[in-house]
């Protein structure tokens, strides 16, 4: 007889409502938000580094950078955010099983990240929305009393289990990694982890999270080249195409395809630690 796994249910996961597949939306759109407060509008991922060099200097050099960003993208932040969410969704897994590959993931991730700013920017950013979501499910367990809430598997939770363990169980997971030293913690893999309790969707949280990575960039382009919000603006648009079908391939991926492109993006982000004045802190 196979072995039914610890944290997942075996029956048959009801259909969400209309209502809470859209409220189950808007907790992604809250976490990729760019006033979300856990650092991200700080940190430029070495893009400084190119308007310094001067390849960077106006608006189709941005619109080129961005499709370059996102060619990479699925073996960096959004193939972490996704292989840590199917993780997380593997009813195959134990709970022993899911640490001993969140713990794998997080060393590879961290390991394959050279640049030590971006690296520590995303260890502090994954602290700041750890310590945020266990406020924010505290405090809708207190106003849900008496109530039953669905997590992302369909299973009922009961207000009385108040906060992060109940209503966030996987991101829960690796925060006792964390503070027990097995893992560093970075935002890429908390993020697949929140999806996976949180969003109605991986495939639609992945592209949201996406779209919060190059949003931020156009934030940061338009100060540090500068660029008219304008030109920003159109340059965020065009590349949702190309942002959809990054999200595809990193559905495609294994962790040992992780971090085998984007050397030339590690090297400006190794290079912004050197340089004479900055504007941001990666």
């Amino acid at each position: 007889m196979p072995r039914v796994a610890s944290h997942a249910s075996v029956t048959a996961t009801p259909p969400m409502s209309d209502d809470e597949i859209e409220s189950r939306h808007l907790a992604m759109l809250q976490v990729c938000d760019s006033v979300f407060p856990i650092g991200a509008f700080a940190l430029s991922n070495g893009m400084e580094t190119f308007v310094q060099r001067d390849f960077l200097r106006k608006g189709p050099d941005f619109e080129q950078y961005l499709k370059n960003y996102l060619e990479v993208a699925p073996y960096k932040e959004i193939g972490q955010m996704v292989i840590a969410g199917k993780y997380a969704q593997d009813a195959r897994l134990s709970a022993k099983g899911l640490e001993r590959r969140l713990t794998e993931l997080d060393e590879l991730a961290s390991a394959l990240q050279s640049a030590r700013e971006i690296r520590e920017g995303s260890e502090r950013m994954c602290a700041r929305l750890i310590k945020l979501v266990d406020k924010m499910d505290a405090g809708q367990s207190a106003g849900n009393a008496g109530n039953v809430r669905s997590d992302a598997a369909g299973r009922n939770t009961h207000p009385d289990d108040a906060g992060i363990e109940s209503r966030s169980p996987h991101l829960s997971t690796y925060r006792s990694l964390i503070a027990a030293g097995r893992c560093r913690g970075l935002h890429s893999i908390a993020m697949g982890l929140y999806a996976a309790d949180h969003a109605a969707s991986l495939r639609s949280a992945a592209v949201t999270y996406g779209y919060s990575l190059i949003s931020a960039l156009t934030m940061c382009a338009a100060k540090a080249i500068p660029l008219s919000q304008f030109a920003g603006q159109v340059a965020l648009h065009d590349s949702f195409p190309n942002l959809v079908h990054a999200v595809d391939v990193a559905f495609t991926l294994k962790p040992d395809d992780l971090g085998i492109s984007g050397a030339y993006l590690d090297i400006a982000a190794m290079q912004h630690e050197t340089l004479y004045s900055r504007l941001y802190m990666s």
